[in-house]
């Protein structure tokens, strides 16, 4: 299996998948950015647990959604990948707005794994963040 991390048109539909991601993200679409997941992905979230599947992905962005948070951005900076497997290295920024309409940023590192799905697009495989 060979890597290929330097990938222009990889990075190229990364880029515009994080994009739309964060549009969905952005206009608090819990389903559609649960749909950017395969089947029988991974969510691991920094510091807490690690959600799978379907309902429970769709459960855990709904939830993420309803606190408030706003202005995600997926910045990407490196990705490769093969003919089944491909990742995404990058940044990621949000912040949280409380009650108060007090307003506090949030950012860390990003890793994503993509799993080419039938039809041959991507889909998140397992998505992990700090």
């Amino acid at each position: 299996m060979k890597i290929d991390n330097g990938n222009v048109e990889l990075q190229a539909q990364f880029s515009e998948m994080n994009a739309q991601w964060d549009a969905a993200f952005n206009s608090q679409q819990a389903t559609l950015v649960a749909s950017f997941y395969d089947d029988e992905a991974t969510v691991m979230p920094a510091g807490a647990a690690q959600v799978s599947c379907g309902k429970s992905i769709l459960e855990f962005w709904t939830n993420t959604l309803a606190q408030g948070i706003v202005d995600h951005k997926i910045e990407l900076i490196e990705a490769g990948g093969d003919e089944q497997f491909a990742f995404q290295r990058g940044l990621w920024s949000a912040a949280a707005v409380d009650a108060q309409g007090q307003r506090q940023q949030f950012s860390g590192n990003l890793h994503l794994l993509y799993r080419k799905q039938p039809e041959g697009g991507w889909k998140i495989f397992t998505h992990i963040w700090n």
